[in-house]
């Protein structure tokens, strides 16, 4: 039986918020089951909590930011993405700042700092949302679609206007060794040629050789790619981390075409809406009726102590 999982023991970071520029500090510590990732302010009077859940996405320019009465915190997919690649359910991010640190611009780092913790088994069951029928969103000739299958999978598209990348694609059966070794470390990226209107708009002004690809017309201007596919890798590891705003991890193979966090976004939020129809229709009828989604037992779990 597959349970619900958390980590061990506190582990703290410090970096730079990607967007901000502004310093932070973040604690991760363990929660107790059924406790979803919930950020915390600790730098806001009463350190009021915002959970990472569907109706709390407030904006998806560049970056995923939560809202929950006026609080907010921004950035937050990198380290959803580890979390869901490494299968930890219950946390407490405590936030001294506004975003999560970027770190090198990828989730490695917050991998290697969940394997400090350690991650454990709480008793409660761990259950995933498995699909049912497809749903699509799209805007043009852009695309996200979710459609049945066993366990996730990932196909992932992307065409980006430069003459040295041109079209990446990839696909993945997501695993943890999978996750860890192929995924977490892709770092986000930029277009020399976008940071001006970028910091026109309050974005990026954290951005840095350090902690992000900066690709010019003659190419990669930092340094070399850790994949030849990199850019369109750390898609998979945004699409990962927004989906984690679902609360469970979903089960179906997930193809995307151009994507990004809006269409991400839009899709987490389309399979939130019909659950929760489903769900009123089948408090209304007499007669139990079978979802889109279903409570799923994973076959078999890996040992507690995770290794890659």
């Amino acid at each position: 039986m597959g349970h619900q999982r958390t980590i061990q023991k506190p582990v703290s970071c410090q970096g730079i918020g990607l967007h901000s520029g502004v310093p932070v500090r973040m604690t991760l510590k363990p929660a107790l089951a059924n406790t979803g990732i919930v950020f915390q302010r600790r730098d806001l009077p009463e350190s009021p909590i915002v959970g990472a859940r569907p109706e709390n996405i407030q904006a998806v320019h560049h970056a995923i930011t939560l809202e929950k009465k006026g609080v907010t915190v921004r950035t937050v997919e990198h380290l959803l993405s580890a979390l869901a690649g490494l299968g930890v359910d219950n946390l407490l991010v405590e936030l001294e700042g506004g975003e999560v640190p970027a770190m090198d611009g990828s989730a490695r780092p917050f991998v290697e700092l969940l394997l400090q913790a350690g991650v454990r088994r709480l008793f409660q069951p761990k259950t995933y949302l498995k699909v049912k029928r497809r749903i699509l969103v799209q805007e043009g000739k852009r695309s996200v679609q979710v459609v049945p299958s066993e366990g996730l999978k990932v196909f992932y598209t992307m065409s980006f206007d430069h003459p040295l990348l041109g079209e990446q694609s990839v696909a993945f059966n997501i695993s943890r060794e999978i996750y860890a070794r192929e995924i977490a470390p892709s770092r986000t990226f930029g277009f020399l040629k976008d940071v001006p209107y970028l910091r026109e708009m309050g974005l990026a002004l954290g951005g840095s050789m350090e902690n992000a690809i900066l690709v010019g017309e003659e190419g990669v201007l930092n340094g070399g790619l850790r994949y030849p596919d990199e850019l369109v890798r750390h898609k998979v590891l945004d699409l990962l981390g927004d989906l984690c705003l679902l609360g469970k991890p979903l089960v179906g193979t997930v193809i995307a075409h151009g994507a990004g966090h809006s269409l991400h976004a839009q899709l987490v939020k389309e399979i939130q809406r019909q659950l929760d129809l489903e769900e009123a229709q089948e408090a209304s009828l007499p007669t139990v009726i079978e979802k889109w989604v279903k409570p799923l037992l994973p076959i078999s779990e890996p040992l507690e102590t995770l290794a890659f």
